[in-house]
């Protein structure tokens, strides 16, 4: 995910006025310099419940440093420094004051956010920064943005979270069923599935959710998104009139990504996990078992 330039278009009829809301993202994905950073380690392992985020570059080092930009109207301001180095060609010291005209620069935040960790309803671990509430200031987009930045030099991607730490997606339909069931299982088949998820619940790898998934569906900005019976533990039904695609995706971990084309998608037929492939309009089915291949394939829809 690139860097946010604008975050008012992440917030503004994602989150309603006045609502809290917090900024943050999974420790699934990490970033190198989010796996090599101490403080987070601290937070995931439980040795500390908060670290103010800081860093030698980028948005991390603005955080405790300060971002620095020019004032405004811009001018420039005169300063005298004094230059010294040996010269090869004249064999000795040169020593001389020489007068620079800079830019006037002033410090446009210092938030010092602090990381907090939290269980989502899906059982997945993220780390947030501090509540937010929404209004429509430029204080608040600025202190967003740069929560935002921070989220994605960490954990390579945000994604905006209410007040008990489920996904804000911009849902635009509700449906009274469920968007893609497991179909007709048989008794064998059915004991199958209980067994395996009895097996999943001491390591939890299964039954746990994914934000990443659902951070890259929303940043593709959907046409719409249908949400069933089943909510936020169940697929969710997204969108995208542009590339002419329909994708159902389910936030927890162990299942699988259905892309079919829009255009020829009939939103009146039931559909379940066994019919869906043999759907006129399928195109892909992308297991979430490898999150690096499972990128690689769902980014080819999207690209051109």
């Amino acid at each position: 995910m690139n860097r946010v330039i604008n975050p008012a278009k992440y917030l503004n009829n994602v989150v309603e006025d006045g609502k809290t809301f917090y900024i943050g993202f999974g420790v699934k994905n990490l970033t190198e310099l989010g796996k090599s950073h101490p403080g987070l380690k601290e937070l995931i392992t439980g040795t500390q419940t908060s670290i103010t985020v800081t860093g030698n570059k980028g948005p991390l080092k603005e955080n405790t440093h300060g971002k620095v930009v020019r004032k405004q109207p811009e001018q420039k301001e005169s300063i005298w420094k004094h230059i010294h180095y040996y010269s090869k060609r004249f064999g000795k010291d040169i020593d001389y004051n020489r007068e620079f005209h800079i830019w006037e620069k002033m410090i446009l935040h210092k938030y010092n956010l602090a990381l907090e960790a939290a269980q989502t309803p899906q059982g997945e671990t993220v780390l947030h920064f501090p509540a937010f509430k929404m209004q429509s200031t430029d204080d608040l987009y600025l202190k967003a943005g740069a929560a935002m930045n921070m989220a994605i030099a960490l954990g390579s991607y945000h994604l905006i979270y209410n007040n008990v730490f489920e996904p804000i997606v911009p849902v635009t339909k509700f449906e009274n069923k469920r968007i893609l069931s497991s179909g007709n299982l048989t008794i064998t088949e059915k004991l199958e599935l209980i067994k395996k998820e009895l097996n999943n619940q001491g390591s939890g790898e299964v039954s746990k959710g994914n934000s990443y998934r659902f951070a890259l569906l929303k940043e593709n900005t959907p046409t719409d998104v249908t949400m069933g019976i089943g909510g936020f533990d169940d697929y969710l039904m997204f969108e995208y009139t542009k590339n002419d695609l329909m994708i159902l995706e389910n936030l927890k971990t162990g299942n699988a990504t259905y892309l079919f084309t829009l255009s020829k998608f009939d939103k009146n037929k039931e559909l379940n996990k066994q019919t869906a492939a043999s759907d006129y309009s399928f195109l892909k089915r992308i297991i979430h078992n490898n999150l690096e291949d499972w990128n690689r394939q769902f980014n080819k829809f999207f690209k051109g």
